[in-house]
């Protein structure tokens, strides 16, 4: 079923500097680079290594390969195969998240749609680097109009129907490429770092009250990212981070994605 380790994602600082470290002290090979993203080969076998810059990507992840990602889906219960995210479209085939039986997180990605040369970090395909969004340029006007409009704070906004409305608001005055959630949710942040947003008053809704005990728990499964939680919203470490402190909870407290931000918030200040 796991034919082998299909890549290694790693975050570096510099990735020209990484670049000329790992392909002339450790042996591997270029195989792509460009602007803050190299994908490099391993001297033995096909695995690769993708290393970037980007705080918002992942850093020691391992993505493994398998025959068809789909497939394992469709036999999950056969399987007894614990699926967190659902298959969806990758570079050259289909990537999904599974929990093994002692708590560890998998990611699985296959080669179903070929894709050539490509480089696979899971993501929608689109860019020579599969797994790492394009930068859209913030229209900066057009976000704080909607932001405005929708009369929410920022903080109060993640995983509500209130930022689809905003997301979907913004992308309509964006005719090329659309940003993605994340890519909103950034684009908010920045604005809000650079005092453009307006105040817009307290938060509507409130973080639950659970004991200390679920609140540690809390802080372990953000670990290192506490200090840049404004990052966490719309990624898959927070989806996992949502699915596994439910998980821990039991079936019948399950707390909707919104309000584990809203403790994720909390716990952090």
């Amino acid at each position: 079923m796991l034919l082998r380790i299909d890549r290694l994602m790693v975050r570096v600082p510099n990735v020209p500097a990484a670049v000329k470290f790992y392909c002339e002290v450790m042996g591997l090979k270029l195989m792509k680079e460009e602007k803050a993203l190299a994908s490099l080969r391993f001297a033995e076998g096909e695995g690769e290594m993708t290393l970037h810059e980007n705080p918002d990507l992942p850093s020691g992840e391992v993505y493994y390969l398998v025959d068809d990602v789909r497939r394992l889906f469709e036999k999950r219960a056969e399987l007894k195969l614990n699926f967190v995210q659902r298959p969806r479209a990758a570079g050259r085939g289909y990537r999904a998240t599974i929990r093994d039986p002692y708590g560890n997180f998998m990611t699985l990605v296959d080669r179903t749609s070929g894709g050539g040369d490509a480089v696979e970090d899971g993501k929608a395909p689109g860019t020579l680097f599969s797994g790492v969004e394009e930068k859209i340029e913030v229209k900066r006007e057009e976000l704080i109009r909607v932001y405005e409009q929708i009369g929410r704070t920022a903080d109060d906004l993640p995983y509500t129907p209130d930022f689809e409305k905003l997301h979907a608001a913004y992308c309509a005055q964006i005719r090329d490429k659309k940003p993605e959630k994340r890519e909103t949710w950034r684009h908010l942040l920045n604005l809000r770092k650079a005092g453009k947003l307006p105040k817009l008053g307290e938060a509507r809704s409130k973080a639950p009250e659970i004991d200390p005990d679920q609140k540690q728990k809390l802080r372990e499964l953000i670990g290192d990212d506490m200090g840049k939680r404004d990052r966490l919203p719309y990624t898959e470490k927070f989806d996992k981070v949502v699915d596994e402190f439910n998980r821990l909870r039991g079936a019948r407290n399950n707390l909707s994605p919104h309000l584990v931000w809203r403790l994720v918030a909390t716990l952090a200040k």
